[in-house]
């Protein structure tokens, strides 16, 4: 049904990450659209964590992961950060704990966010990581710890391989899996 097993390597951020800072910068995500460009995830990847690391978007691999602490996506609900995240080509954000508003966006646009307890511990810069979303393992390759979550459900699993939440209600209206009713219920 859904991938479910990711590979890359960790992007360690200690620290509150929030979304109209840290993660990509709101004065940024303005000018961008005062200027007319795009809100892509291309173009919006291309600043994200640059207030951290200025270089992260040129150095992340597609597939690699942003391991943070406590509080990734703290802030407003803005998409442009998971957005960002995605465009940036990073497979998931771990981390300790998160916001709501912000793993429902990344869902919805089909970047995983999983809470691992102990992840900002048992991980350092550069590890290579395997995640197996279905059943709820992270195996740091390089020095060999496994920490367990809770698996994600097929559902979110499902989203996630289309892409996110659209891309997956297309799907399923295009191929007569999903009818929209032609008429309003009385």
């Amino acid at each position: 049904m859904t991938a479910t097993l990711l590979r890359g390597n960790a992007w360690v951020f200690q620290g509150i990450l929030d979304v109209d800072w840290e993660i990509l910068s709101y004065e940024v995500s303005r000018q961008l659209q005062q200027k007319g460009l795009p809100r892509t995830y291309e173009e919006l990847g291309k600043y994200c964590m640059v207030n951290l690391d200025p270089d992260f978007p040129r150095k992340v691999q597609k597939g690699d992961f942003i391991v943070g602490s406590e509080n990734v996506g703290y802030g407003h609900d803005h998409d442009q950060a998971c957005m960002a995240i995605k465009g940036a080509g990073v497979g998931a954000v771990l981390c300790e704990s998160s916001n709501g508003n912000f793993v429902r966006n990344s869902i919805d646009h089909g970047l995983p966010v999983v809470e691992i307890k102990g992840i900002s511990t048992a991980v350092k810069q550069g590890d290579q990581l395997e995640v197996d979303l279905a059943h709820g393992s992270c195996r740091n390759l390089t020095n060999g710890i496994v920490l367990q979550f809770a698996p994600l459900p097929d559902f979110l699993r499902e989203i996630l391989a289309a892409g996110g939440v659209y891309p997956m209600l297309e799907h399923k209206l295009r191929s007569g899996a999903l009818q929209v009713p032609r008429t309003r219920p009385s």
